[in-house]
């Protein structure tokens, strides 16, 4: 070793010399030290160096040949694991479990045991509930105290899915999780800004400020027998986040075994990224739980099927366009105008409990989105400001086309043209005007109770396998009312003439 690391500072030096420069040993440590500090900024030699040591259990195995990372192989290890008894597959080869034992902290617990634990948290929950939070025939079980037989107990429930209480495993700490969703937050261009939390519960209530103590003026008190001066109420509500569950389904052939699967994982695993930034960027814009014949604001002349994924909840366009009308304003299928989108400001002011949603103390809590036609639209009035004159200091966020008075214009792919009500057609012809929604951030937040998991099944007589992620997340929209028809964080601008 020595011998060749001389040959090669001899080799340096008899180079350099050629070239007509003065070379000592500063100067080439000084060469040595630039070359290095450039390699460790190369991502590819980074991977590989970091499978060259900090994961030498992986050296020389095909993993480390495919430049598989922590995510890949734990993605792999719980795919394989998961396939373990089905047809007679003993779950992941050896050589994967060294592998995975090597490199990752994560574990498994036992399905039963996540039941348990959603179990005990609603029956802790629902006895601390307040009454007036029960509405209709549940206040009078509640009172009782028979709040199991409340519908919104059973709810709570149901969104726990026991259907699948006792079956399986969940892999718990998986690094391949965390990369996924902070790969589906760079990727999504409006889900990535909400607020989020982990939802301890299946169903989590969130408190809400509504009316502000009032500030009173009032004499001193000179009297040891003077009376307490007035009391001021500090005015909350509450919303719920109930988690749903969505998956991801895909299948392949048998031929596709552990060792030819391998290559493939990197792709599998970014497939489902972008798929969970487009759906979850859908979910908080179109979301509309109204399922039957006509009415959906995504599919306004059809009955959606069950499985749509807008369906789990109701999200920002339908905030303005059903739960408060009084925030969408029709443009009478004329060009867009500057002015237009301006005055959906005004619209976002609750006076009666003094939240000016339009105006926020950070211009760039309040986002503009619009379908990519609109966008193109909006970025070529002279009062814009496109992305390219912005300035180098200023953030420019995912998706981000331009600004309007300060507040970002986003194009995003998950908002579509509609009719001129503002609604999506099942007939494509109809769906030619475009819409942009307005709202703050700060009247979202995102739940989420289970990131992924990854369960397989292997179908003989098809010889196929089957592969589905399933996740469970919760939206909130806050209201100081605590009715979805109080919203005032959100307006809509619809029926807009695109070219």
């Amino acid at each position: 070793m020595t011998e060749a690391l001389e040959l090669l500072l001899k080799d340096i030096n008899d180079r350099l010399t050629a070239l007509g420069e003065n070379v000592n040993e500063a100067r080439l440590k000084q060469l040595v030290s630039e070359q290095f500090n450039l390699l460790t900024t190369d991502e590819q030699f980074v991977r590989k160096m970091r499978f060259g040591s900090a994961e030498p259990k992986v050296t020389g195995t095909k993993f480390a040949r495919w430049n598989l990372g922590v995510a890949d192989i734990e993605f792999l290890y719980d795919l394989m694991e998961s396939k373990r008894g089905q047809a007679g597959h003993q779950g992941p080869s050896e050589e994967l479990r060294n592998a995975f034992k090597g490199i990752s902290e994560a574990y498994y617990l036992p399905m039963e045991q996540v039941r348990q634990i959603d179990q005990r948290a609603i029956d802790d929950l629902f006895p601390r509930i307040p009454l007036s939070w029960f509405y209709g025939s549940d206040r009078a079980l509640a009172k009782r105290g028979a709040w199991e037989e409340t519908q919104a107990y059973r709810n709570a429930v149901r969104a726990m899915d026991t259907a699948e209480t006792g079956y399986g495993l969940q892999l718990i700490g998986a690094q391949y999780v965390g990369d996924m969703w902070e790969g589906a937050g760079k990727d999504s261009r409006i889900f990535n800004l909400l607020e989020s939390f982990e939802m301890t519960d299946p169903t989590a209530y969130l408190p809400v400020e509504a009316d502000l103590p009032e500030l009173l003026f009032v004499a001193e008190n000179t009297s040891a027998t003077a009376s307490d001066y007035t009391t001021t109420k500090t005015g909350s509500n509450r919303v719920s986040v109930s988690a749903v569950k969505f998956i991801l389904h895909q299948m392949w052939s048998g031929e596709m075994e552990e060792d030819s699967i391998v290559p493939y994982i990197p792709f599998l695993r970014r497939q489902a990224t972008k798929s969970l930034a487009h759906y979850s960027d859908s979910l908080v814009l179109n979301g509309d739980t109204t399922n039957a014949g006509t009415g959906n604001i995504n599919l306004d002349d059809a009955d959606p099927a069950d499985t749509k994924h807008y369906l789990a909840f109701d999200g920002m366009r339908h905030a303005a366009l059903v739960d408060n009308t009084n925030n969408a304003v029709n443009h009478a299928g004329i060009g867009i105008a500057y002015d237009a989108l301006l005055n959906l400001r005004k619209l976002m002011l609750d006076t009666t409990y003094l939240m000016d949603w339009g105006h926020p103390t950070d211009p760039t809590d309040l986002v503009f989105v619009a379908d990519p036609d609109t966008v193109e639209e909006i970025s070529q009035l002279d009062e814009v400001k496109t992305v390219d004159q912005i300035g180098p200091r200023a953030t420019v966020l995912t998706g981000q086309q331009a600004q309007i008075a300060q507040h970002p214009l986003i194009s995003s792919i998950a908002m579509s043209k509609t009719e001129a009500d503002g609604k999506v057609s099942t007939t494509a012809g109809n769906n030619m005007l475009g819409q942009v929604v307005a709202f703050n951030l700060r009247g979202y937040t995102v739940g989420w109770r289970r990131r992924v998991k990854l369960e397989t099944e292997r179908l003989p007589g098809r010889d196929q396998t089957r592969l589905i992620y399933s996740m469970r997340l919760g939206l909130g929209r806050f209201t100081p009312t605590g009715a979805a028809s109080g919203i005032e964080h959100t307006a809509v601008l619809r029926n807009i003439l695109v070219a």
